[in-house]
């Protein structure tokens, strides 16, 4: 709220301002109520209790949309790569379909290597290159 110079209004004294004495309370004054956190419970019995957690559980498997985050790929390319045969071996488990850690280190390691067919065409255009 802005202050009354800055605005050109005067301060609207409440009447729980006006009962009140200026300085600290005294500890003869019955009616001083203790200064409080705001986020203090007011009685220890309403806290519940936390449960107890272990660890986190890591995921058994990738999903389609982090199996693309792993590998630095777009989701564009992996099913471009599915749809050529050259994706991983995916498992379905309801509409959902995920890919195991296991089928993820196997796709990796056919990748260092060319697809057979590539390799096949690769050979096919040497050999023609020889004959000419």
């Amino acid at each position: 709220m802005a202050r009354g110079e800055v605005t050109g209004k005067k301060r609207v004294q409440t009447a729980d301002e006006a009962e009140r004495l200026s300085g600290p309370p005294s500890p003869a004054d019955a009616t001083a109520v203790e200064p409080t956190a705001k986020g203090e419970p007011d009685s220890p019995a309403d806290v519940k209790a936390k449960p107890i957690r272990g660890p986190p559980v890591p995921p058994a498997w990738y999903t389609i949309a982090t199996f693309c985050k792993a590998h630095s790929i777009s989701q564009a390319t992996y099913f471009e790569l599915k749809k050529n045969g050259l994706g991983p071996r995916e498992l379905g488990i309801g509409s959902r379909r995920y890919i195991t850690f296991e089928d993820a280190a196997r796709w990796r390691a056919a990748q260092k290597e060319p697809p057979p067919e590539a390799a096949e065409k690769k050979k096919a255009k040497k050999q023609q290159e020889a004959a000419a």
